[in-house]
């Protein structure tokens, strides 16, 4: 009876039993003559058999309780529907706003969230700082993809070392918080609708985002703190200071040297810290930082890959983050053809 595993398991032991200590005595156990039994006939006929057939039924009776048993545990502890470490439901992270849809880190795309999706949904921000060190959501600090910057000042476009590549674009550091009014927001994937478009999508502050949509969680994700840096702009200043009136949940980054530096100066009521793996060939500031070197060089004169020195640099992602973000392609290697060639070792060193 799967409905009732430990009748089961009882009724088969009894039946096992019974088998292993003579024919006549199964009858016994159940109460009936065993002449007109085919099954009493066949026992008696072939005792081996039947007691390995019957030591299989137990076995499989005893998973079964076992897992029921694991049920009922489980249960105990936690009511909860939800199959998390805590029981608690998942968090929904809305990065840049309902994104899918409406441009990346639009007043839209965050206003879309707070009417469809959960009450508890956290905003995800990626901070950016202007030339006079005003903090603003958007999705990175090169500008064109994002935004009509090249409409709107179509000679101001520059060029940087950013990670260690020579980088032509419209960069946040070149404007001042007053010249990005002119400027809005718009799809970054082309396959996308154009339908939002329009100059109604301005650039938002970091302030305004958390002021005007109060969320019970807000995520702030730091992609370039040794770019603003070289460019003296702090990061690390704006978020204290801006932590003053607003509630920051998490902070993200990956930049070892950024958890380094503002870790001890939020305190034990700061974020919590969360560090982001990006794609295991990117070469990324913190790998300069690890390597010993002046994360501030106009140049960086690196070689080595994510993958290469990670076995080295995972003893301090342990001490500095509380959580991890990976990539899809650190899960599991691919081929160069997309096809699934084995499980990446990152999650196996991290747990």
């Amino acid at each position: 009876d799967p409905t009732n595993p430990i009748k089961a398991l009882c009724s088969l032991s009894l039946l096992t039993h019974s088998s292993h200590t003579g024919k006549n005595k199964v009858g016994e156990v159940s109460g009936r003559d065993n002449s007109a039994s085919p099954m009493i006939t066949y026992m008696q006929d072939n005792p081996s058999m039947f007691r390995l057939r019957a030591s299989k039924f137990l076995l499989l009776s005893v998973l079964i309780l076992s897992q029921f048993l694991s049920t009922q545990l489980l249960a105990q502890r936690s009511k909860s529907p939800w199959q998390t470490l805590t029981g608690e439901a998942p968090l929904v992270i809305a990065r840049g706003g309902f994104s899918g849809l409406f441009p990346d880190s639009s007043v839209t795309a965050y206003s879309f969230v707070s009417a469809t999706s959960v009450p508890d949904a956290v905003l995800w921000c990626d901070v950016q700082l202007t030339k006079d060190g005003v903090g603003i959501c958007f999705p990175d600090v090169t500008m064109s993809k994002d935004s009509n910057i090249e409409c709107a000042y179509p000679k101001r476009k520059n060029s940087y070392h950013l990670n260690g590549v020579p980088t032509q674009d419209w960069f946040t550091i070149d404007f001042t918080s007053k010249d990005l009014k002119r400027v809005s927001l718009i799809r970054g994937i082309l396959s996308r609708s154009p339908a939002f478009d329009d100059n109604r999508n301005v650039i938002s502050t970091v302030e305004n985002i958390a002021t005007q949509f109060k969320p019970a969680g807000f995520w702030l994700n730091v992609q370039h703190d040794a770019f603003y840096a070289q460019h003296n702009l702090s990061m690390s200043g704006f978020l204290l200071s801006v932590s003053k009136t607003v509630t920051i949940d998490y902070l993200s980054s990956p930049e070892l040297k950024f958890f380094r530096d503002i870790g001890s100066r939020f305190g034990k009521t700061g974020p919590k810290f969360v560090f982001r793996f990006l794609e295991k060939d990117d070469v990324e500031a913190f790998l300069v930082d690890f390597k010993k070197q002046s994360p501030y060089e106009t140049v960086y004169q690196v070689e080595e890959t994510l993958g290469d020195i990670f076995d080295s640099a995972i003893e301090d992602i342990k001490k500095l983050a509380d959580a991890v973000v990976v990539s899809r392609l650190s899960v599991y290697s691919v081929s160069a053809s997309f096809f699934l060639t084995g499980q990446a070792k990152l999650l196996q060193l991290l747990h």
